[in-house]
């Protein structure tokens, strides 16, 4: 029997299912059969596995054998997320992608990270450089971009600049999740139910349910996943658990057909929310002193905090797609809209003292509309025009305070004076944009793709902050509902406001010769000049921070190998990437004495330039029957050759990009033992190891900073499942983090010695977790 597994595919993109250590609370996903260029199948039956079959994708936004196309891709398929576990949050499927990261605690905003090319800062109105598509539409706010994945047909990912077919916001890459259609023709085994235990508690519940309402011609299908999960910390101050989730997603499709025209409705809705923190705080200090005597855990299980710590989110959305094919061409009109609504409380110095406590309440909503004409794609000349335009708005309101000793529960011993601020803003952008890409075969074995994009981008930010001058000026009617309930005074230098306006033109491109060597065997170059759009520093807390950044330019020339060997049954792919960076878009965090007297503040700004080198060697085979074996190997070099911090900070250049471990090992394994008519049992394990990375650009210290480092680790996973025959039923056992491995996942500088504070703040990742899960399709 075949599954669709996870199917590796790049110039470098075998290492899918070993990859799949990255973190701890990912589920193990079956080492692939070879099926083309990467993988074939989650199970093994050496009798039936077609390792020659082509994998199909659509990172051309038209459908080809995935060895066919002369680009950096990844495809995840199907039972990857049922029977391999993936998908909680969607930053899962970086785990599975050389020199990739997605590092997200609870299913929160992901920082997506691609061969060193990431957003540091995590404010809503500022796009990542790595573009998230659901379903071929562009979700632009990254909190969306975390949402359980599910009833999926597959995930593709595209590794360097994609700016001609996927937007400007491409500079590191593209994330393509495609749902599980509505078949018009249904088959036995589409639909399933999986019922899924672990440690913490963790239930989820999850399925995908269709059926042909007029066979051939219209039909329907109805989706969701839900997750709820006991917390994981034990708060010291408050005495109950914290970390614990709530995620529950539904989507409903409509699929109808009539002659040549094909229309698809989609519409879905989720409902995150999220009870307690995951931050910790630790000291450098001799004595573990962090500040104002208060001496924080060593343990990794436990939090200590006074202030709320919660959030509340709500996600809905949905497309129309029309295709209509007429006389050797496809006209594709997509129209997509997505609202993301989100109030959350947080402790913000992360400590039982009262010191700092935030209130967040924003609202995204975003509409777009994309017209496609395509050639057909046989013959030597194809090619693809199209138009797209992008509408957002974001609705933000923030808060932050220090309330009086009393008034609500803390330790006591802090000596930060009364404090109240805010900042409200409304940020929209319009972006309008024309691409085309064709391909030109110069013979049977050369092939010329060229594409390029125009675009033109207008943002405006209305922006205010208003902060209380001093401790005496700060008073509360009712501090239980502190963020609105402030009657105090405002003024100083925290109490400022700015209107502003830019707009941006980008023209992107992209030139791929590639040369088929001889059958199952191709070389290519690759140049691609990508940008990402500006925009502006909504997280100023003083007016010299509130910059405009400009657009980020990056020039990637790739190198790329696709083989297959033995039918099939051996592939080996390689890759070797420069990049070089201008304008990087970058976050400093911590003391600026030029700006602001020694206080940490944040600070969104351009590095002048950087450049990346990197390397990604892949390999899967299928040595004996039921055997699935693959590594790879990730290489990567980074660095900011011109970096000056504005407003007086440091000359910072030399300094690493963070997030980009120069060395990243993924090896896995499955093994299948066929039990007759009684089905099969698998045994699979894999394991990932990722060198030194830092999670800030300053300080890179590895000595007096080092918990804002993480030093290398390999995590490893395990599982075995047992299938019955036709795969009517699966059950798994699971166990992530094998060897309850300690390690960070984020940080945030803390330390400012102006203020007596000799420390940082910490989110561990997740420690060892296990459960079971059982599959029934129908």
């Amino acid at each position: 029997m075949v599954h669709k597994g996870i199917h590796l595919a790049s110039v470098a993109s075998l290492a899918a299912l070993s990859a799949g250590g990255a973190l701890a609370q990912e589920r193990t996903a079956a080492p692939p059969q070879l099926a083309s260029a990467e993988g074939v199948a989650t199970a093994s039956d050496a009798d039936t596995a077609d390792y020659g079959a082509a994998i199909v994708i659509t990172a051309n936004k038209r459908e080809q054998s995935i060895q066919d196309v002369p680009t950096a891709v990844t495809a995840l398929g199907a039972d990857t997320f049922t029977l391999g576990g993936v998908g909680r949050s969607a930053n899962e499927v970086l785990n599975y992608v050389p020199n990739a990261s997605a590092g997200a605690q609870q299913h929160g905003r992901p920082r997506w990270w691609i061969r060193g090319v990431g957003a540091g800062q995590q404010q809503q109105d500022l796009a990542n450089p790595v573009g998230f598509y659901l379903d071929e539409i562009y979700i632009s706010n990254a909190s969306a971009t975390g949402l359980p994945l599910f009833d999926v047909e597959r995930v593709e990912v595209l590794r360097g600049p994609q700016g001609t077919l996927w937007g400007k916001n491409t500079t590191g890459g593209a994330i393509s999740v495609i749902s599980k259609r509505p078949s018009l023709d249904p088959v036995d085994g589409e639909n399933y139910v999986k019922l899924d235990y672990g440690r913490f508690d963790d239930k989820i519940i999850e399925g995908g349910v269709g059926a042909a309402i007029v066979p051939g011609a219209l039909a329907a299908r109805i989706s969701g996943h839900i997750e709820n999960k006991d917390g994981r910390y034990e708060n010291l101050f408050t005495g109950e658990k914290d970390n614990a989730i709530e995620d529950s997603v539904v989507r409903a499709q409509l699929l109808g057909r009539s002659g040549d025209v094909t229309a698809l409705v989609s519409a879905h809705y989720r409902k995150y929310k999220t009870f307690g923190g995951y931050w910790a705080t630790g000291s450098y200090a001799a004595n573990g002193v962090l500040r104002n005597g208060y001496v924080p855990s060593t343990d990794r299980d436990v939090v200590d905090t006074n202030a709320d710590d919660n959030s509340d989110a709500e996600q809905y959305g949905g497309l129309f797609r029309l295709d209509w094919d007429f006389g050797g061409l496809t006209l594709t009109a997509l129209t997509g809209f997505e609202r993301y609504a989100s109030t959350s409380t947080n402790d913000s110095d992360y400590t039982p003292l009262e010191i700092s406590r935030g209130y967040v309440d924003s609202v995204s909503r975003q509409w777009s509309q994309e017209l496609r004409l395509a050639s057909a794609p046989t013959g030597r000349f194809s090619w693809i025009l199209g138009l797209h335009y992008f509408n957002e708005k974001i609705d933000s309101f923030a808060a932050s305070a220090t309330l009086p000793d009393g008034s609500v529960p803390s330790r006591p011993g802090d000596t930060a004076p009364n404090a109240y601020s805010r900042t409200i803003y409304d940020h929209k952008a319009e972006s309008g944009a024309v691409f085309a890409n064709a391909r030109y075969a110069l013979s049977d074995a050369f092939d010329l793709n060229v594409g390029a994009r125009f675009t033109r981008e207008t943002k405006t930010l209305a922006f205010a902050r208003s902060a209380s001058p001093n401790g005496a000026a700060a008073r509360w009617s009712d501090t239980a509902r502190w963020w609105e309930s402030y009657t105090g005074t405002f003024g100083g230098a925290g109490t400022f406001s700015g209107d502003l306006k830019r707009t941006w033109d980008a023209f992107t491109y992209d030139i791929t010769p590639s040369w088929r060597v001889a059958p199952n065997h191709l070389l290519y170059a690759k140049y691609s000049h990508g940008v990402k759009s500006g925009g502006f520093n909504t997280a100023a807390q003083l007016p010299a921070a509130l910059q405009v950044v400009a657009p980020e330019k990056l020039d990637a020339f790739e190198l790329g190998y696709k083989s297959e060997w033995f039918d099939g049954a051996l592939t080996f792919n390689a890759s070797a990437f420069h990049y070089e960076y201008d304008d990087v878009q970058i976050n400093v965090v911590g003391p600026n004495p030029g700006a602001v007297g020694g206080a940490t503040t944040s600070y969104l700004q351009n590095a002048q330039s950087a450049h990346v080198d990197g390397a990604e060697f892949e390999i899967a085979a299928h040595p004996i029957e039921g055997l699935s074996l693959n590594a790879a190997i990730g290489l990567l070099d980074t660095e900011y050759d011109s970096l000056q911090v504005v407003n007086g900070g440091a000359d910072l250049s030399g300094a690493e990009f963070v997030r980009s471990p120069h060395l990243t090992l993924n090896v896995g394994a499955l093994y299948a033992i066929p039990l007759a008519n009684s089905g099969e049992i698998q045994l699979a394990a894999d394991a990932r190891y990722q060198s030194l990375q830092y999670y800030y650009i300053t300080p890179q210290d590895n000595v007096n900073r080092f918990l804002l480092n993480q030093p290398g680790y390999t995590l490893t996973n395990a599982r075995i499942t047992y299938s019955a025959p036709g795969e009517r039923f699966s059950l798994t056992a699971y166990v992530n983090n094998l060897f309850d491995v300690d390690y960070r996942n984020h940080a945030l500088p803390q330390a400012n010695a102006a203020a007596a504070i000799t420390g940082d703040t910490i989110q561990w990742g997740e420690p060892r977790t296990y459960g079971v899960a059982l599959v029934a399709r129908f």
